[in-house]
């Protein structure tokens, strides 16, 4: 009788045993299987601050509450420069995000020093239409050669910021030419008020007037035409009115957003983006707005800026699959829409600006209008390997010519041998 007691117990002992591996098989499967479909995180490194950076975490939301697969966190920097910085630390140290922002014009530097993965597989999965509904401008700076690095996103053109006040005062209009824009400066110069007021640098401005003039400064195999009779003559228009007082720049405060709401110029040239900080700059009484840069020698243009997003080295396959479902949502009509909206910045996709959502934006917004009209004559500044270099060199040229009076021909004759040079340095590269 004891036997048979010891027998059943022993049974119930090993069926319990079996009972409870198979529940630890069943939570351990359980576990497993949370694994495998535990949110997939895409880091993302920005140089956005304050309310741009807050307007972009908007962006991110709607893409993360779309899905459930991935999570993109991002971190700012701050500023570019920092933004810079840290990528090429981390590089160093091989902890580089999987998704950072760029400025186009660095992708060549970036391809070349293998910091970057060629992005074709993602645009391979975009329509055709797709992609051409995406303006022109913004994709070509998104290539290397035949092949892309980035995509475009916070996108801004260069505007002209017209203060009405003044303009009504002294019986003028907007000027619709460089060359009118100058004849203005006469008749406010007597009252001291600039006509044209510009950032730190006319470097975006020059740019403009030689592509309106049909130059490009540095093309894609190589030329150098920086010092060419037609750029020289066009450092000279501006130089020429900041030497007879019609022009001003803003020196050592770097941006003449505060000098324009101020009433110190009648025209201030500068980003479709910079219209944030107008806003918050400008008293409820100030009545302003925007255009379209004038035209010179006949011609319109307006070089590209912002930054694009690339995609690390070093990402997982997973967190590929993610940033490409990432950069493909930020390139559709809905969420460029909504961005531009939001800060500034220009959509990147013809759609999107035809939309009766962003029509009706316009509508209400009028001064958002120029950056728009903007587009189909802008441009981006052609890049090759060592442009962060040579672009260091412009700088400084233009520089030397506001703050040393050196010569337009002087400066851009020595830009043109440190270009030469960068361009050979890096040749084959």
């Amino acid at each position: 009788m004891k036997k048979n007691k010891i027998i059943v117990v022993l049974t119930m002992i090993s069926a319990l045993c079996i009972f409870l591996v198979a529940c630890g098989s069943k939570k351990a499967s359980a576990g497993n299987q949370e694994t495998t479909t535990k949110t997939v995180k895409i880091s993302f490194w920005t140089g956005l601050a304050g309310p741009y950076e807050k307007n972009l975490n908007k962006i991110i939301n709607d893409f993360n509450s779309s899905q459930k697969k991935y999570k993109v966190v991002a971190t700012s920097q701050q500023t570019y420069d920092k933004l810079n910085q840290k990528v090429m630390a981390a590089a160093k140290s091989n902890s580089l995000p999987v998704l950072g922002m760029a400025s186009y014009t660095s992708l060549p530097d970036y391809k070349n020093n293998g910091f970057i993965e060629n992005l074709d597989t993602m645009y391979k999965g975009m329509s055709t239409s797709q992609k051409n509904d995406i303006y022109s401008a913004f994709l070509s700076g998104s290539k290397i050669e035949n092949s892309y690095y980035s995509i475009p996103f916070s996108k801004s053109t260069r505007v002209m910021y017209v203060n009405e006040d003044i303009l009504k005062k002294y019986n003028l209009k907007i000027p619709t030419t460089w060359e009118q824009m100058r004849e203005d400066g006469k008749v406010l110069k007597e009252q001291g008020i600039y006509a044209y007021g510009f950032d730190q640098s006319f470097q975006m401005e020059w740019e403009g007037l030689v592509h309106s003039a049909g130059v490009t400064p540095i093309t894609s195999t190589g030329k150098v035409n920086v010092a060419s009779s037609k750029a020289v003559e066009a450092a000279n228009f501006v130089l020429n009115m900041v030497k007879d007082g019609t022009a001003k720049s803003a020196g050592s405060d770097i941006y003449w957003t505060n000098s324009f709401v101020n009433g110190k110029s009648a025209f201030y040239i500068g980003s479709s983006a910079g219209m944030t900080a107008i806003k918050q700059a400008a008293p409820t009484s100030l009545n302003w707005t925007t255009a379209v840069v004038p035209s010179y020698e006949g011609k319109s243009g307006t070089a590209v800026a912002g930054n694009d997003i690339v995609l690390f080295k070093g990402a997982s396959q997973e967190q590929k699959q993610g940033a490409y479902a990432f950069m493909k949502y930020l390139l559709t009509p809905k969420a460029t829409t909504k961005w531009a909206m939001l800060t500034g910045y220009v959509p990147l996709a013809k759609s999107a600006v035809k939309s009766k959502k962003y029509q009706s934006f316009l509508n209400n917004n009028e001064r958002a209008k120029a950056a728009v009209k903007s587009l189909p004559e802008s441009f981006s500044t052609k890049s090759f390997v060592g442009y962060n270099e040579y672009y260091t060199d412009e700088s400084n040229a233009f520089d030397s010519m506001l703050t040393k009076q050196t010569s337009a021909k002087d400066a851009l004759t020595g830009l043109a041998k440190q270009a030469k040079q960068i361009v050979s340095n890096n040749k084959g590269n």
